[in-house]
């Protein structure tokens, strides 16, 4: 939030207009040993009135720490005049360079330009010559001054910053390409079969849209095999037959392109797994593998699971008694870590839906009674159809049971 503006932000409930409080603000991360403060020159704090401010602040961070992280930075806090300042030292903790702000600030120039430039013309004509700069990460800034648009709610903002991606994906190279990734994978549909992906497959590369061609290969890697390759040959073998040789030249060139790229999507997903492998081997191996797995949160994904799950199977068959113990404890960490990652609202629900039903699921509701609330029932409600849509039919029958106890508990019967 603070880095991207939306910390102490007010916004007039009349006019949508948001602007940023006049605050002094303490920053810490113990890890890269920053420990920042800002006063706004407004509030023409002295340097005394400043050491009042933030001393308790710092005495309370220092004795909430460890000993051994107890260091000399935190008797000397880093002041900044201005936030901007402050944020800049900051992301440079984190590897980001000044030349990668400059063009950052490029970019928010470039679109603070185009959104107020009144005419669509003055808009495609800044657009057009600067085509290069707006780029992926130009879109990506779009994106988020959207999203934060519809965080503080300001409907005008909004439609004039969705309107002008929608011209923007018109006017640009990025824009296109992006328009064209999208019409890619809206044309695949929800069911991709083999036939179905090699038609459009074969009609794009007739009419040269490569970028089409390389997001469906992106997207329907799994049904692309030795089937579809044969195929894709017989068709080529066919249009050679009928003496169409320009079009058989750019199904050939389609299907070295395809061979190309997934032979690249596999060996980044072999890299992928045998990363995720030895990851696996050094939590397993720990004594403590829910630290490991709290510290190393980004590296639990679906991917991690799978791995994991696959070397339980495979113990499992083998009869590797130890082996089945370890991957056991990691699974249950995983699950643990992935509980208590989950808002407090779904926490109860798990904790209902593992408790005995009546007298469990009675008891852990009585307990929660002043929180049984509308929000808290629609929650349950949603966990409910979810637990359907994935065929876990017992499941949301219990819940729907227990739905009934807490409107019951709810009104104190």
């Amino acid at each position: 939030m603070l880095l991207s503006g939306q910390l102490n932000v007010a916004v007039c409930p009349q006019c949508g207009h948001a602007g940023m409080l006049a605050t002094p603000l303490l920053y810490h991360d113990a890890d890269k040993e920053l420990l920042f403060t800002f006063v706004p020159s407004e509030l023409g704090a002295s340097e005394l009135e400043q050491q009042r401010m933030f001393g308790e602040a710092t005495s309370r961070i220092i004795s909430s720490l460890p000993a051994e992280q107890r260091k000399a930075y935190l008797l000397q806090p880093r002041s900044f005049l201005r936030l901007e300042a402050m944020v800049e030292a900051i992301l440079e903790a984190d590897g980001i360079t000044p030349e990668m702000l400059a063009a950052q600030r490029a970019r928010v120039a470039l679109l603070d330009r185009l959104l107020r430039t009144p005419g669509e013309e003055a808009r495609r004509s800044i657009a057009e010559e600067n085509d290069k700069e707006i780029d992926y990460d130009f879109f990506e800034l779009l994106s988020l001054n959207i999203e934060m648009a519809k965080g503080t709610r300001q409907p005008q903002a909004i439609q004039q910053l969705t309107g002008l991606r929608t011209e923007l994906m018109q006017w640009t190279s990025q824009g296109k390409e992006l328009a064209a990734r999208d019409e890619a994978i809206q044309s695949l549909g929800q069911e991709v079969t083999r036939e179905g992906l090699l038609e459009k497959l074969i009609d794009a590369a007739l009419a040269e849209q490569t970028v089409k061609i390389e997001t469906m290969v992106a997207i329907a890697r799994p049904v692309i095999d030795y089937v579809f390759f044969q195929q894709l040959s017989e068709h080529i073998g066919s249009l050679e037959q009928q003496r169409k040789s320009e079009e058989a030249r750019k199904l050939r060139t389609l299907r070295q392109a395809i061979l190309q790229q997934t032979a690249e999507i596999d060996l980044q997903a072999q890299k992928e797994t045998e990363e995720a492998a030895q990851f696996l081997r050094l939590v397993a191996s720990s004594e403590d593998p829910e630290s490991i797995l709290r510290a190393n949160g980004d590296q639990v994904d679906e991917l991690f699971l799978n791995v994991l799950m696959a070397n339980l199977q495979a113990a499992e068959r083998e009869g590797k008694g130890a082996a089945v113990a370890r991957f056991l404890r990691v699974r249950d960490a995983v699950m643990r870590l992935i509980q208590d990652s989950q808002p407090p609202e779904i926490q109860f629900v798990n904790q209902l839906l593992s408790e005995d039903y009546p007298d469990g699921t009675r008891a852990a509701l009585e307990a929660k009674r002043g929180q049984l609330d509308d929000r808290m029932l629609g929650i349950m409600a949603a966990v409910r159809e979810n637990l359907l849509r994935q065929g876990q039919e017992q499941a949301a029958n219990r819940l729907s049971e227990i739905e009934a106890q807490a409107k019951i508990v709810r009104i104190g019967l």
